[in-house]
């Protein structure tokens, strides 16, 4: 079975190579007449817009030697290589109230090899700077027998997950967000070589799951969960090149982590579900073709160690943290069609 850590950067970067990957093209100014007429845009009055975009992603991971070597099958490998098709469908609403003011609606769809997932939202803007939003999302993923389990709750006696049908349970959840936009190239002599924004993020999230009770550790599609609240701090630079094939690159660090601990069961305390995950990400933005972009990272990240460096992966919630250490967990490259 792949190991926890593994399925969760699958998860979360399938849908963040959609939001990057558009973001990539938006960078680039002499591409904003294409990407207008990409999105299907009908104006409903003169401050309101509906557009709708349709992205279809690749994503290469490679895998270095100490992110496999809790894998039974792959930890005597020295990488471990996969590529994935995800889709992802988003219809978004944007009206302008006044000079101040800018109200946003998003409704997401995606799919993908590990499952299917839908998240609603909304936003205020504040003369482009402040953004603050709240989202709804669902979801329910797709197992593979013993080599990879996305959906299931953790049975401590068994020392395994249950392997619950797609469509059977669901994950559900809300989430308050925050994101802050600093412009530094209005602080910047005017340049090509100046374009540098900085953003901050905040994300205040709680998580369910239809078949878990209180307590209890489960997944739908991505990390290992309790019903209850987590947290997510950072901020991402982003630089936009004068260059043709790479437009963008960008570092973003998040600190994240459950926002108590109490919510597991006693059984899992060894494992300090209080631990703060830090993580920092180097991305490229990077033009494949008139169609195709594509975005390159790197995960490095600061993460739990166990007393047994060596367990079976799916024994990893009652494992005794005894410290933690830094690692380059992933290289991925994610190729986007935007239709």
């Amino acid at each position: 079975m792949l190991p926890p850590s593994i399925c969760r950067i699958v998860l979360v970067l399938t849908l963040a190579g959609a939001v990057l990957a558009s973001a990539g093209e938006k960078t680039n100014a002499g591409e904003k007449a294409d990407a207008r007429a990409d999105s299907a845009t009908q104006a409903i009055a003169d401050t309101t817009e509906i557009s709708q975009e349709h992205i279809f992603n690749v994503i290469g991971l490679v895998l270095p030697h100490n992110s496999l070597r809790n894998s039974k099958t792959l930890h005597n490998w020295p990488f471990f290589a996969v590529a994935a098709p995800a889709w992802v469908s988003t219809i978004r609403l944007k009206r302008d109230i006044n000079r101040a003011f800018t109200l946003k609606g998003f409704a997401t769809y995606d799919l993908g090899f590990n499952g299917i997932g839908l998240r609603i939202g909304t936003s205020l803007e504040l003369i482009h700077l402040l953004e603050l939003g709240v989202q709804v999302n669902t979801g329910t993923a797709l197992n593979y027998g013993e080599t990879a389990t996305f959906m299931g709750v953790y049975d401590p006696e068994k020392r395994d997950y249950r392997q619950d049908i797609i469509f059977t349970q669901y994950a559900y959840g809300f989430k308050y967000n925050a994101t802050l936009t600093i412009p530094l190239l209005a602080f910047l002599p005017k340049s090509k070589w100046t374009k540098i924004i900085l953003k901050g993020t905040a994300e205040y999230a709680y998580s369910g799951y239809t078949g878990a009770d209180d307590g209890e550790v489960w997944k739908a599609g991505s990390e290992n969960l309790v019903n209850g609240f987590k947290y997510k701090c950072g901020g991402t630079l982003i630089y936009m090149l004068p260059f043709k094939r790479v437009n963008m690159a960008m570092v973003s660090a998040n600190v994240s982590g459950f926002k108590h601990a109490y919510d597991f069961d006693s059984v899992y305390k060894d494992y300090n579900p209080g631990f703060k995950t830090v993580s920092i990400t180097p991305m490229a933005s990077v033009k494949i073709s008139e169609n195709w972009n594509g975005m390159l990272m790197a995960v490095v990240s600061r993460d739990r160690v166990f007393e047994n460096r060596r367990y079976p992966t799916t024994e990893e919630p009652l494992q005794k943290q005894v410290g933690s250490e830094w690692d380059l967990r992933t290289v991925m490259f994610i190729a986007s069609r935007k239709f």
